[in-house]
């Protein structure tokens, strides 16, 4: 009876140690799964008489079942939340899928920044396992980056199907950090590197949020680095030149060469605060190339309004 005890105590830890899961069995939240998949049972094999969670005939998972139209081919499963860095293990993606076809793709992408826009393949899976006649691991050390994980396929049919999706833990190193091009946290010299073009309504500083609220008394009375009030920020103060179509410009005077075969993400704060109505922020970024153009980084043009 002791021993029964300690293996149901040791499962369930097991079990909640798991950041996130979709085994089928009930009611999935960590993913979300699109309309092209169904939901069965080896009791109604489709393509597959057994599940993995159980491996009976009556244990769930999902099988491939298109309603893709040709103006939007792309199947997918993605990640409902965003999965923020690691300060201990690293993470790791798992799952299992089934395919009786040697040739039926998929890969598994993250997705980085706000909008999504940064789209990496990690694995791509050309079909079944010729040394493998059952249920298939998929395992993939993750980046520790605040990601999004899709599952992707553009098939228009075929047997396929998934179970046990799965982020986790996992032993390891930590795969190499990633490339950081520039850093300013306005505690530093790198402060003067940004300057505030001149000739418009709109002025930025970079103080301390004691002498912030000072001017503006509404200022965040704390900085985002150290969460105190001797921290530095760059702000615009708008509490006496609020006028109907100005602007102001924070200028970054740094050129970064930026090949075809590199992706780089933008990450900043911001607090659009004492706004009664919504502040347009954008984000510019001037082509240094024969043509000089200026190009709208952030927000995408389809997105709302940033406060």
């Amino acid at each position: 009876m002791l021993l029964l005890l300690l293996i149901i105590f040791c499962n369930i830890g097991l079990n909640q140690a798991v950041l996130l899961q979709c085994d089928f069995e009930t009611y999935c939240n960590d993913f979300i799964i699109d309309e092209d998949w169904g939901l069965t049972d080896g009791a109604h094999p489709n393509p597959v008489n057994h599940d993995h969670t159980l491996n009976t005939t009556s244990g769930h998972y999902i099988f491939y079942d298109p309603h893709t139209t040709p103006e939007y081919p792309t199947v997918q499963i993605w990640m409902k939340d965003w999965l923020q860095p690691s300060t201990g293990k690293p993470h790791c993606f798992r799952m299992w899928y089934y395919t009786p076809r040697l040739y039926f793709p998929f890969n598994i992408q993250l997705a980085q920044g706000d909008d999504e826009q940064l789209i990496r393949i990690v694995a791509s899976v050309q079909g079944k396992d010729i040394s493998i006649d059952d249920w298939t691991l998929i395992n993939i050390t993750l980046p520790n980056e605040r990601i999004k994980i899709f599952v992707r396929l553009n098939m228009t049919q075929g047997p396929l199907a998934f179970d046990d999706i799965s982020v986790d833990y996992c032993d390891g190193p930590f795969p190499l950090p990633s490339k950081v091009l520039y850093s300013c946290d306005f505690e530093s010299s790198c402060s003067n590197d940004f300057i505030s073009l001149p000739k418009y309504t709109y002025q930025w500083s970079i103080l301390s949020a004691r002498d912030a609220i000072q001017i503006e008394p509404q200022a965040p009375s704390v900085d985002y680095t150290f969460g105190n009030a001797s921290g530095h920020y760059a702000f615009l103060t708008n509490f006496k030149t609020m006028g109907k179509g100005a602007v102001g410009y924070l200028h970054l005077q740094k050129e970064f060469q930026i090949t075809a075969n590199d992706s780089y993400c933008l990450n900043f704060q911001y607090d659009g605060y004492a706004a009664s109505y919504s502040n347009n922020l954008r984000v510019l970024v001037w082509n240094l190339d024969e043509l000089k153009t200026v190009q709208m980084l952030w927000p995408q043009p389809s997105s709302s309004q940033y406060r």
